[in-house]
């Protein structure tokens, strides 16, 4: 007979036996719904205990969700294990590990270059923001990149810095990232399913491409608030907690966001918005925040892109509801759910549809750029290093309440049941070797136009595909929740706070508002037999 795994941590009955207010928690989640800030889960961990877990459906917390730049702290724990176990410490220079790394002509600046540069982002390279990830050059390409600073000098966030540690684990450790954690981090944890997307050669990424529970975030963040505690044992070396937490390097200069500005640890932020707290931050609102005078810690996944714009929201209420008593009763906390598609009229051309394949031609422009339309959303695959993409071979099955949707992309073939009934349905795909767990509904807006919703729950942002049919004749429309435009505002001032030189911030800033509006462009095709 099976045993019931033992609590990782005590969950109160109510908030308030935490130390925590219910209400002001609430008026966090409804705030961010009044805004329109599309918030995933959140965990609130005071004094020991679960104070809160909630999701907001379809999201759970049996799913993992991609964690973004949340990576990176991941990544810095792997590097605390190795010092902690004196395969290198990081003051250790890059070429001392990589001798082959050196090249013909001598260059200073490679030479200087070391563990804890990486680990600061103040390596001093520049790696481009549309690096080829399809290729297997991950590692020349970022230390062919042009330096704009002398390593150990100035801040520059850049997300490759971590593959080069990820490197270095490989080679010193003689493992991968993922197989040397697992007995240090995961399994003490409790971190049973995790997922790392690697480079052609099995490398992780480093930056990001993790995926977890939103607990399992929650027990890395707990046990860095605890000292590297977690379960009465010494989880995460002691030491290592305390240097990757504080200030190391000036993010004022380079960041845009007020949060940002406060300084960087071995990939943890100090916080303007509350000074004594540091955060694990993903991009679309991954955070893991430690308030370390409170006893207290913040979990919330997310896929709102304005992530200052959660974080100024956020502000309002943490530490407050940390600090203020209630009142009144106690108040139950819930997120609600996402809108999905209700249940209409059906369409009398399913059985003209129904299992016919639909190709659609290739857009042309959308491949060249890198970025083929897929089912899972740009969000989603814009860091990866196989972007899948280029939707044919539709083939749609109708049923009473829901419907087959089958496609491929590239190499692989993927088939889903969608619920047109106004409920989900639940399925797994497989895009670029990465496995997704979909919750889809679909109905016809009118006689001749389906709109298909599938959201991947793993990732941050939900596919919409709308199909208009004309006798043989379809036109597929792709969009996204949160649109492509809004991720494509982001990334651009991200662009202005990497890149110094005028003349390419503002050829890069004129480039993205064209490529986006190809990223969604209409796709057509034609109804076979």
């Amino acid at each position: 007979m099976a045993t019931k795994q033992k609590a990782w941590i005590t969950r109160a009955k109510k908030p308030e036996t935490a130390g925590v207010n219910s209400r002001v928690l609430q008026e966090f989640i409804d705030k961010c719904d009044e805004l329109g800030k599309e918030v995933h889960s959140m965990v609130v961990i005071r004094n020991n205990k679960l104070a809160c877990e909630v999701y907001k459906a379809p999201f759970g917390r049996e799913h993992n969700h991609m964690m973004y730049s949340v990576s990176k702290s991941f990544t810095s724990t792997a590097i605390g294990f190795a010092v902690h176990e004196g395969y290198f410490d990081v003051h250790t220079r890059f070429l001392e590990i990589f001798p082959e790394a050196r090249p013909e002509k001598y260059d200073e600046f490679l030479e200087e270059m070391t563990v804890e540069d990486l680990l600061t982002m103040r390596s001093g390279k520049a790696v481009s923001v549309f690096l080829d990830r399809t290729k297997d050059r991950w590692f020349k390409d970022i230390i062919n990149s042009p330096w704009v600073s002398e390593p150990g000098t100035e801040f520059l966030y850049i997300s490759e810095n971590m593959y080069l540690l990820c490197c270095i684990i490989h080679k010193v450790c003689g493992m991968s990232v993922m197989e040397y954690l697992k007995p240090r981090l995961f399994e003490p944890l409790g971190i049973e399913h995790p997922f790392w997307e690697t480079c052609p050669r099995g490398i992780e990424a480093g930056g990001w491409g993790l995926m977890i529970t939103t607990e399992d975030l929650a027990k890395f963040t707990y046990c860095y608030s605890q000292g590297g505690k977690f379960g009465g044992k010494q989880v995460i070396p002691e030491e290592w907690v305390k240097e990757a937490t504080k200030y190391h390097a000036d993010s004022s200069v380079t960041s845009i966001d007020s949060d940002c500005k406060e300084g960087y640890g071995y990939c943890f932020w100090r916080n303007e918005g509350y000074k004594n707290s540091y955060r694990a931050d993903g991009m679309f609102c991954q955070f893991g925040i430690v308030f370390e005078d409170l006893d207290a810690c913040l979990i919330i996944t997310a896929g709102e892109v304005n992530e200052q714009g959660l974080r100024d929201v956020l502000w309002d209420y943490f530490p407050r509801a940390f600090l203020e008593k209630n009142e009144g009763e106690s108040v139950e906390v819930t997120m609600g759910e996402y809108e999905r598609l209700p249940a209409k009229s059906r369409s009398a051309i399913e059985d003209f549809l129904d299992g016919k394949k639909i190709w659609l031609m290739k857009p042309i422009m959308i491949n060249i750029a890198g970025y083929p339309t897929s089912v899972v959303p740009l969000p989603a695959l814009f860091m990866e290093s196989d972007k899948a993409g280029n939707i044919s071979d539709i083939c749609f099955r109708f049923y009473e309440n829901e419907m087959n949707f089958s496609w491929t992309e590239g190499d692989e073939s993927n088939s889903i049941m969608v619920g047109m009934d106004g409920e989900y349905r639940w399925d797994e795909i497989v895009i670029g070797k990465i496995p997704y767990h979909t919750c889809s509904t679909a109905c016809w807006n009118t006689d001749r136009e389906l709109e298909v919703r599938i959201r991947c729950i793993e990732v941050v942002a939900e596919r919409v595909l709308t199909f208009k049919f004309n006798g043989d004749n379809v036109v597929m429309r792709p969009s996204s929740n949160p649109p492509v435009s809004e991720m494509a505002e982001t990334l651009k001032e991200s662009v202005k706070s990497i890149i110094k030189q005028p003349m390419v911030q503002n050829v890069i800033s004129k480039a993205l508002p064209k490529i986006v509006p190809l990223v969604d462009a209409a796709q057509r095709g034609k109804i076979k037999d």
